[in-house]
């Protein structure tokens, strides 16, 4: 031993010193030289490392004794942080004499010496083996639990302490809410919730709840970091300590935002699928109601047409006849309308002149839209005829009122404006297209853009539950779709909103004369060469005594079947050569019209048949032969138009049977027998 060693031994280790060093069993207590080399060695420490005191003294501490490694630590790196801090403190893996590792830790203090300064240190070291398993077991769980939280896709979980404090944060719960987990940790459960709920005190009870059953399950609404609100399913368990006290909450969320919104989506289709159905439930309602209507309507029409013609000439009763033809005919075409709209029909396209269509209209409009909205109408000179189906048009018409009426709850002004418009080549891909703009502006209170982005989808609306279908503006479109036109949408928040459709214009701008409400003045002169005997068949008295009473005015003979099954057995006992021509209802107990039609077509193919119906979907086609189509109510124009038309039909098609009388005018066809066409 050199004499520096035996120097620091003799200065620093009296009797008393020993004693208390040796005696210290649990701490390795080493002294170690200036230049960290092993001066003194206790009881303690050849218990920790297993190496007797003749052994280690004057080795090198820090390179071989203290760390596992060599050189992972060494004396001038404890004697800069000991100039630093007075002290230098460490933790690590250090290896016995029997080659086990245990994980020490190690705090290096200056021993001053009063004479001649610094004379070097103590180390004392202490196994701490146990509690770093201890520690590192809780990392590892920490760890794990970690990973367990941050590894649920739908679910997402956090950790409240007893008093609903946020104790956890996931990184499913931050794409979850918005929030970070350094934003968060250490807030109340509360912030979580939206404004309202937190005034009502709601995650207090929810909490309280948990304590009281244990457990609590609900769906809510949780508020983002950035103020939206979201849809969570959510399970509140309460957690016990190793102690059996209250330790805090787990709370499990999951993002119910997709589910909701299939379900609000589900909810809004069986809404407008429960309107779809009351409108099938009106149109059949109204289709009966119809019929029974159109024959009152039949009766007071030709009532009122026989009563007129039979006045004498400057009567003072005429006027009042008069009126009470226009407003039944009026009421005619209202109810025809009302089918239209109450049942799904094939195009009809024809040629349309918007004044007339909207004018015509005027009175469903009135009483649709209510007496607090005013509706103005502007047309440009010389507008064009469009061409599209009128009833498909009168139907998007009607949608887009309601739609402004709907807009202005406190009233308003509705303007309907049309004017012929050029789309230039480069708005029409090429090619200048003619059309007419149709534009309805409201007065209302408008649309800001995200509404007005979704007007057109299927089941959207602004409106209350139960106020509106999302139907319009979707029928409206594909009109305008099946017209091949467009449809133009304006609207702004407090500024209103105009719809303007472009309706393509008619190719034939020619139209046929229209029919108004003129009184039919010229004289319907009978001619005994036109003289037909009909088979009228009809199961309402009503309209049967009326029928018959139009036809003998036109100067025909009749025959009368209450039934189908009566007409089939006058027309089997007269055979074609009783009987011209057979006009019967189409709606009639145990044989319709229709059918009792195809029997006629079947078993007497040359006798025209004629079918009074106020449906509008019922077709004229019978078998291979077409049967002429007298729309109820009918009066004494219509009834003599159609039997010319019919007749006319059925002698065209004869004209082409081999062997059948070709080219010969009405008149002489057929005898000269009663009933038949006379000369």
């Amino acid at each position: 031993m050199s004499s520096q060693l035996r120097l620091t031994r003799d200065r620093i280790s009296d009797q008393t010193y020993r004693r208390l060093v040796d005696g210290m069993a649990e701490y390795a207590i080493i002294i170690l030289t200036a230049q960290g080399m092993i001066g003194s060695w206790n009881a303690g420490a050849e218990k920790l490392k297993g190496f007797a005191e003749e052994d280690v003294l004057g080795l090198d501490f820090f390179d071989f004794f203290f760390r596992e490694h060599r050189s992972d630590t060494s004396i001038d790196d404890a004697m800069r942080e000991i100039e630093l801090d007075g002290r230098y403190t460490s933790e690590g893996w250090c290896r016995r004499k029997n080659g086990t590792r245990f994980w020490a830790h190690v705090t290096v203090q200056a021993v001053a010496d009063d004479l001649e300064g610094r004379a070097g240190y103590v180390a004392i070291c202490r196994d701490r083996t146990t509690r770093r398993s201890a520690e590192g077991a809780s990392e590892r769980n920490e760890a794990r639990f970690r990973q367990l939280i941050d590894g649920f896709r739908d679910q997402a979980i956090c950790m409240l302490d007893p008093e609903g404090r946020i104790g956890s944060w996931g990184g499913d719960l931050e794409r979850l809410l918005g929030y970070a987990r350094h934003e968060i940790v250490g807030m109340p459960f509360a912030r979580l919730f939206p404004e309202d709920e937190r005034a009502r005190g709601l995650p207090e009870d929810m909490l309280q709840t948990a304590v009281r059953d244990g457990r609590l399950q609900q769906t809510g609404w949780r508020l983002r970091s950035d103020g939206r609100r979201v849809a969570v399913s959510e399970v509140i368990d309460m957690i016990h300590g190793e102690d059996g006290a209250h330790a805090g909450f787990a709370v499990v969320m999951r993002d119910m935002s997709a589910q909701r919104a299939t379900e609000d989506a589900l909810e809004a289709t069986r809404q407008a699928l429960f309107q779809s159905q009351k409108l099938e439930m009106i149109g059949k309602l109204t289709g009966g109601v119809v019929h029974d209507f159109n024959n009152l309507l039949s009766a007071i029409l030709g009532n009122l047409e026989i009563g007129r013609r039979r006045l004498d000439p400057g009567s003072n009763v005429s006027p009042f006849i008069d009126n009470a033809l226009i407003g039944a005919r009026r009421g005619a075409d209202m109810v025809a309308r009302m089918m239209t709209f109450a049942r799904e029909q094939p195009a009809h396209i024809a040629s349309v002149a918007l004044p007339d269509l909207v004018s015509g209209l005027e009175d469903l409009f009135s009483w649709t839209i209510g007496p607090g909205v005013t509706v103005k109408t502007e047309y440009s000179p010389r507008l064009a005829a469009i061409e599209v189906d009128p009833h498909q048009l009168e139907l998007a018409l009607m949608n887009l009122l309601v739609n402004a009426r709907d807009a202005m709850p406190c009233g308003g002004t509705i303007h309907i404006r049309a004017r012929n418009r050029r789309i230039a080549p480069a708005q029409a891909a090429g090619a200048a297209w003619r059309c007419v703009q149709l534009a309805i502006s409201d007065t209302g209170t408008g649309m800001d853009a995200e509404t007005l982005a979704r007007a057109r989808d299927l089941f959207f609306t602004t409106k209350a539950p139960g106020k509106g279908t999302g139907l319009g503006l979707s029928t409206v479109q594909s009109f305008i779709d099946a017209a091949h036109g467009q449809m133009l949408i304006e609207s702004a928040p407090g500024k209103g909103t105009t719809v303007s459709l472009l309706l393509p214009c008619a190719k034939d701008p020619a139209r046929g004369a229209i029919v108004d409400d003129e009184i039919e003045d010229d004289d319907v002169v009978s001619s005994d060469r036109r003289r037909l005997r009909i088979l009228v068949v009809d199961d309402d008295a009503l309209v049967l005594m009326n029928t018959v009473a139009m036809l003998t005015e036109l100067g025909h003979e009749t025959v009368e079947a209450i039934s189908a099954r009566d007409a089939l057995a006058i027309l089997a006992a007269e055979g074609e050569a009783g009987v011209d021509l057979m006009i019967t209802d189409h709606a009639m107990p145990s044989m319709t019209g229709m059918e009792l039609a195809r029997c006629v077509s079947d078993t007497w193919p040359s006798l025209p048949v004629i079918l009074a119906t106020g449906y509008a979907e019922v077709g004229t086609e019978v078998g291979s032969v077409a049967t002429a189509r007298l729309q109820k109510p009918f009066g004494i124009r219509d009834l003599r138009a159609t039997i010319d038309a019919a007749v006319a039909a059925k002698q065209t098609a004869r004209s082409h049977v081999p062997g059948a009388a070709r080219n010969l005018p009405l008149s002489f066809v057929g005898t000269n027998a009663p009933g038949k066409f006379g000369a």
